[in-house]
């Protein structure tokens, strides 16, 4: 029926119109960019992030063989609520470009009677577009995105809650420690997603299956639908 085939052509349009909004998620590695220690940078930050599909879950582990020494001149920033945290052993970056994306990131490290340990683990969001070459070791210029830190016994866990993310580049920051006898480790995942669509353009894009059938039916009322 040319009614029925109507209204099968303008659900259609509605279904790919949202459809275009879905993809599948990517999951792999988030790629240390570089690493900067009391005995200098290495490797050599490169001139340029990544791009990494969104969505997409990637992880990163990080271990240390050894204790560290502080980094000369570094004192990690970590918002207002936390304060200035002190020096670091370690700043690693991982440089990373995106379309638009909503990013939450997830942290942890877990000492172990003192054989293995991270001292004052943090995490941080920031442009890379305004800190150029990364590797901040105080406070980075622009928006900053700062971890939540949430000490649990022998462990740390970081959380740096979703935040909207415009196109570009950036740099996700972790500083830390390793103070155990044997060094330390951290791991975590970050995870990026399309931004929500406003609920208003939902709205628009179920109603088009609703629209094209109302129009289809004035039509039959002016010149009645064939079967």
């Amino acid at each position: 029926m040319r009614f029925a085939r109507g209204m099968a052509r303008a659900m259609l349009i509605g279904a790919l119109a949202a459809g275009a909004f879905a993809s599948t998620a990517q999951a792999g590695t988030l790629t240390l960019s570089c690493e900067e220690l009391a005995s200098g940078v290495s490797p050599t930050c490169p001139a340029a992030a990544p791009m990494y599909a969104v969505p997409g879950q990637y992880g990163y582990i990080v271990q240390f063989n050894s204790p560290q020494s502080a980094i000369t001149g570094s004192d990690i920033y970590g918002g207002p609520v936390n304060g200035y945290l002190g020096p670091a052993g370690f700043i690693d970056n991982y440089f990373f470009q995106i379309g638009s994306a909503q990013a939450d990131v997830v942290s942890s490290t877990i000492g172990e009677n003192g054989v293995f340990n991270i001292s004052n683990l943090f995490a941080e969001i920031y442009s890379l577009t305004s800190n150029p070459g990364g590797l901040v070791t105080m406070t980075p210029v622009g928006t900053v995105d700062y971890a939540t830190i949430l000490p649990s016994g022998d462990a740390t866990y970081l959380q740096i809650n979703p935040t909207l993310l415009t196109a570009g580049s950036y740099v996700l920051q972790i500083s830390g420690t390793a103070t155990g006898s044997s060094g330390g480790s951290y791991q975590g995942d970050i995870n990026l997603t399309a931004v929500p669509v406003p609920p208003a353009l939902w709205l628009m894009l179920s109603g088009l299956g609703t629209l094209g059938a109302a129009l289809i039916r004035l039509r039959c009322r002016a010149a009645p639908c064939a079967a």
